[in-house]
């Protein structure tokens, strides 16, 4: 088994440079991997959410479930969110069990709903919060702060990702008395939309003691874009 791994991955790395090989021209040339970054305030977050409940009935639970559930949507609705910014998904239901003397045991029903919102204005972040711990929620899985403009801001990374490899040829590139031709190969290597903020604001359980509005300041967000350029010496 041990042989047969090593085998793999020394096949792995042989592919692997010889991919490399064959995207690199014969003729002299450099090859520059570079990043763009752009830099804005969010104008909008989401929120993802979930309430559960477990009980030994599973009309219990479910009764539980979606009375919250609907005290949660008609506060969520009273922020006049379009329906498409509110996703509340499907109930899910499932065993539940506990570990006792190396045995496992089913104590009830787990009854669970997954719901989505956007917040298309920041402004009203913090009425939302206080809205949401008001229906108990059990969890806040993510909370991510992000641009109605996400596309054109990544675009610009990209843009601005190539511009920084063609700068950092031609630096590169002088040092040695040469200079930098046409490109050869050009890739997009990766692209790293805003990550999940997690706030500790959100991160609490349902029965948490209340807390006092906050002055929420999401802070910047970073669209960013990479890619490997291969260009000719001269």
């Amino acid at each position: 088994m041990k042989k047969t791994m090593i085998a793999f991955a020394s096949l792995f790395w042989m592919a692997l440079a010889a991919n490399v090989q064959a995207q690199a021209p014969e003729q002299p040339h450099i090859i520059i991997q570079a990043e763009g970054v752009e830099y804005t305030l969010p104008d909008q977050v989401t929120l993802s959410l979930t309430l559960e409940n477990v009980s030994p009935h599973l009309s219990k639970a479910r009764d539980n479930v979606e009375r919250r559930s609907e005290q949660l949507l008609r506060a969520i609705r009273s922020f006049n969110l379009d329906d498409k910014d509110i996703e509340a998904g499907q109930v899910r239901i499932q065993p539940e069990y506990r570990w006792e003397n190396n045995k496992r045991e089913q104590i009830g029903t787990k009854v669970s709903r997954v719901m989505q919102f956007r917040i298309r204005d920041l402004n009203e972040y913090p009425d939302v919060l206080d809205a949401v711990f008001s229906a108990k929620v059990d969890s806040m899985a993510q909370v991510v702060f992000s641009h109605s403009q996400a596309d054109a801001l990544q675009q610009k990374s990209l843009a601005s990702a190539v511009l920084n490899a063609k700068d950092k040829a031609e630096r590169m590139a002088r040092q040695l008395g040469q200079k930098v031709g046409k490109a050869f190969t050009i890739e997009e290597v990766g692209t790293g939309r805003p990550m999940p903020v997690a706030r500790k604001e959100v991160m609490m359980m349902a029965d948490s003691a209340p807390q006092p509005q906050a002055d929420y300041q999401p802070g910047e967000i970073a669209f960013k874009s990479q890619v490997r350029i291969v260009f000719f010496l001269r």
